[in-house]
């Protein structure tokens, strides 16, 4: 994928279609301190999983402050970060493992005060997303 401005660039694209080789770890960490980020490719998550995801990441974020916050650094859960804590730009809530539905979930029950298949469901793989602000 190539943007173009005044100069053209190419954002560092990982091909995960098959078992990543010790070089492509090398090529990874160099696009992480370069860019801070990459483009995947051939990972297999379908477009509609993808749409799932993505709708639910706007409605966790669309909800009140109030409700974000019983996950953020002075609870239990500890999963939430408010924008302007670790940056201006954004905020985050993220899974942990080594039970990453288990994470997933308690924090779906604090946030929904009710058992959310939709949310366990798309759990594992919501953390790939950022949702600016």
């Amino acid at each position: 994928m190539v943007f173009e401005s005044q100069t053209s660039i190419q954002l560092p694209i990982l091909d995960i279609s098959q078992p990543l080789l010790p070089s492509s770890f090398s090529s990874l960490a160099e696009a992480c301190k370069e860019w801070g980020f990459f483009h995947i490719t051939n990972h297999g998550i379908s477009k509609d999983v993808y749409n799932k995801i993505r709708s639910l990441s706007e409605h966790v974020f669309s909800l009140p402050s109030e409700i974000k916050t019983k996950l953020g650094p002075f609870s239990y859960v500890k999963t939430y970060t408010p924008q302007y804590i670790a940056s201006p730009f954004f905020e985050s809530l993220r899974i942990s493992g080594p039970d990453f539905n288990g994470s997933a979930q308690m924090s779906a029950d604090v946030l929904f005060d009710q058992h959310n298949s939709e949310f366990r469901y798309n759990s594992t793989a919501a953390y790939l997303l950022p949702f600016p602000l």
